[in-house]
C-alpha cells in the first residue's frame, strides 16, 4: 500500500524538477578524424615498440596512450622494461652478480635500438598526424622500468623524442633522465 503511494509521489516530485538542459557542443574542425588519427597512431606505435631489440625484444608493460592537447599537440607515452627481465620466485630468490651483469648488458644493447625506434617512430606519428597544425608539437615518451636489485648505470628512466610537426627528423629534441 505504501509502495502505491509512494510511486505517484516520486513521479509528482520529478515532473515538478526543472528539465536538465544539455549544452550543445559545436565540435573543433574534425576532432572524430582528430581522435581516428590518435588511435590509428597509438597501434602503429605499439606495432613499432614491440619489434625493438629483435631476438631480445623489449618488454612491453603497457599499451601506447596517446592524447591530443589544442594547441600544443599530441603526446604518446609507453611504459616498458628493455628486456623481459627475470623476477625472484621461489626456485631462484637471488640474482647472482654474473646474471645481474648479463641483464645490463642486454638492456644497454635494447637502449641503443630503442633511440633509434624512438626517432623513427616520432618521424611516422608527425607525418600520419594531418589533422594537426605544422607548428604543434608531436611528443613520443617512453617510462622504462626496473627491479630493485638492478644494476642501472647508464640507463635513463625515461626517454623523450618531441619536436614541431614539421621539423626535420634531424632537429627533433631527445631528452634522457
Amino acid at each position: 500500500m505504501k509502495l502505491a503511494i509512494l510511486c505517484p509521489m516520486a513521479a509528482l516530485a520529478l515532473a515538478a524538477q526543472a528539465p536538465l538542459k544539455v549544452a550543445a557542443v559545436s565540435p573543433a574542425s574534425a576532432p572524430t578524424s582528430m581522435r581516428q588519427m590518435m588511435a590509428d597512431e597509438e597501434k602503429r606505435l605499439d606495432t613499432k615498440i614491440s619489434q625493438v631489440g629483435g631476438a631480445d625484444p623489449v618488454y612491453i608493460l603497457g599499451l601506447t596512450r596517446g592524447l591530443y592537447l589544442a594547441g600544443y599537440g599530441a603526446v604518446f607515452t609507453e611504459e616498458l622494461d628493455l628486456i623481459q627481465s627475470p623476477r625472484p620466485n621461489p626456485f631462484h630468490q637471488q640474482m647472482t652478480d654474473k646474471e645481474i651483469a648479463t641483464i645490463h648488458q642486454r638492456k644497454l644493447a635494447n637502449l641503443t635500438a630503442l633511440r633509434k625506434s624512438l626517432r623513427d617512430m616520432w618521424a611516422d606519428a608527425a607525418a600520419s598526424l594531418t589533422a594537426m597544425p605544422d607548428n604543434e608539437q608531436v611528443v613520443v615518451a617512453v617510462r622504462l622500468l626496473y627491479q630493485s636489485w638492478e644494476n642501472t648505470s647508464g640507463l635513463p628512466s625515461q626517454v623523450v623524442v618531441k619536436g614541431p610537426r614539421k621539423a626535420s627528423p634531424a632537429a627533433i629534441q631527445m631528452d634522457e633522465q
